[in-house]
């Protein structure tokens, strides 16, 4: 696992530093601080990130069965492994839940859309339901704060829009 690791980690690195130069040639908006290549570069910078550490971590278990002797072939691998089917649907349930907060943005609003979209990835891959709620009630209005108090982006209320402030 940790040849594959490496690769994921530099492919990664390179699609994040690829990103945020790319993201670093879109035109700036007259009277606003940020333009619109702010958040693809926090994404980038985010992959990036998420590269080099996968990256850094291939490379030091990779090190680590090197220094036992073990040959090329054999990988320490800690993490528990998934059979195939399992995997499959988890990533299927994912692909639903993407698609489901596109179509239920409008009709229900943010809030209750991105409750409902990150309490179920969050009991997806694992949490109960008391804490995929105590995850999912205060990230929603963290970023609702975020994007329409503080960038003044409006967000879809839906069915909430006679409580919109």
């Amino acid at each position: 696992m940790a040849r594959t690791d490496l690769w994921s980690g530099l492919l990664l690195t390179l699609f994040g530093a690829l990103i945020f130069w790319r993201a670093s040639t879109f035109p700036s908006m007259a009277g606003l601080v940020y333009g619109p290549g702010l958040f693809p570069s926090i994404a980038a910078v985010g992959l990036t990130v998420c590269g080099a550490l996968l990256l850094v971590s291939a490379l030091v278990v990779q090190g680590r069965t090197m220094a036992a002797g073990a040959s090329d072939r054999v990988e320490a691998d800690h993490r528990p492994s998934m059979d195939r089917r399992r995997a499959g649907a988890r990533l299927a349930a994912l692909v639903l839940i993407v698609a489901g907060f596109g179509l239920a943005l409008e009709p229900l609003g943010f809030h209750i859309t991105s409750i409902l979209a990150i309490t179920a990835t969050a009991r997806l891959f694992g949490l109960n339901l008391l804490r995929a709620l105590c995850l999912s009630v205060p990230l929603t209005f963290g970023v609702h704060l975020l994007f329409y108090s503080v960038m003044h982006v409006p967000l879809p209320w839906g069915v909430m829009t006679p409580l919109a402030w």
